[in-house]
């Protein structure tokens, strides 16, 4: 099902020079919008999901927004709209004006920015508009043609509006400071160990972990590979191993009790992951213990 915008707008002095086309997929819509601005047009905008608007007239971009941050008097020809911000806009003179309105799913962005190892909440809770920014034009020009095709491809669609967020929020870095993530924090690094630690009987899910502290799995992935250089999953499969070891050390315990004690859904699956890194099976290694070797 193609995700669907909420957007509550007032419009005074505006108004369509030709029927609007648009596109949908499952993260976005695509709007492409050519409107006649009158003498004292101007609107007041607010998206239930994020949005980024891009004016596609070569010259001077008559378009100003004002609220959250914005400068009312910079002239604007890209801007980022935060989900449920209001914006309004003004002209600084009248005439025709074509622009692409992208909305993205809000979940969907911040997903992808978090994917990509960057704080999803820094960059997409402030608003944003650029003066010029040539490559995120370019690329709004590329999915304006598909739009008017009439049989856009959701495939294009998609990739290209990912494109032009991710730029978008690459020429606004200076504006934001550094948005890439640190590790987690001693206290989150704690939880999570207790959590593995306590868990290592069954099958623990990585968003389980981040729920644990109050992230979302992507966010929680990146951070904690940055905390401790490997995958949170690889980190749970150490811990299980090695937990393995030390109950090896009992000769009473079989191997096929082990594998289920540790987490592992049997004596094989244990024998694989114990071997890769370890380099021995666990009999082998059982047996290396116990002679001294």
């Amino acid at each position: 099902m193609s995700f669907r915008p909420a957007v509550t707008s007032f419009l005074s002095g505006i108004r369509p020079a030709a029927p609007l086309v648009y596109a949908a997929w499952d993260a976005g819509v695509a709007d492409l919008w050519r409107v006649e601005i009158g003498r004292d047009g101007q609107g007041s905008y607010t998206a239930r999901d994020p949005r980024f608007v891009v004016v596609l007239d070569r010259g001077d971009s008559p378009l100003r927004l004002s609220g959250a941050g914005l400068d009312a008097a910079m002239p604007v020809r890209v801007a980022y709209v935060p989900a449920g911000v209001a914006v309004q806009s003004r002209f600084a003179r009248p005439g025709a004006l074509t622009h692409l309105d992208l909305h993205f799913s809000r979940a969907c962005l911040e997903r992808r920015l978090g994917d990509a190892g960057l704080d999803a909440d820094v960059l997409t809770s402030r608003a944003l508009a650029l003066p010029e920014a040539p490559e995120v034009e370019a690329i709004a020009g590329l999915i304006a043609e598909e739009v008017k095709g009439g049989d856009a491809s959701t495939l294009v669609c998609d990739a290209l509006a990912t494109a032009l967020a991710g730029k978008v929020f690459a020429e606004a870095a200076p504006l934001l400071g550094s948005a890439r993530r640190g590790g987690l924090t001693a206290r989150q690094l704690a939880v999570v160990d207790r959590l593995m630690q306590d868990n290592m009987h069954r099958r623990l899910m990585v968003a389980e972990m981040a729920d644990a502290i109050g992230l979302s799995e992507s966010r929680f992935a990146h951070a904690y590979r940055e905390s401790r250089g490997q995958t949170p999953h690889r980190a749970l499969q150490k811990l299980r191993v090695h937990h393995a070891e030390q109950l090896l050390e009992d000769p009473a315990r079989s191997i096929a009790d082990i594998a289920i004690e540790t987490g592992f859904s049997d004596q094989a699956h244990l024998t694989r992951a114990f071997s890769a890194m370890t380099g021995r099976t666990p009999g082998a290694w059982r047996r290396a213990r116990l002679i001294g070797n």
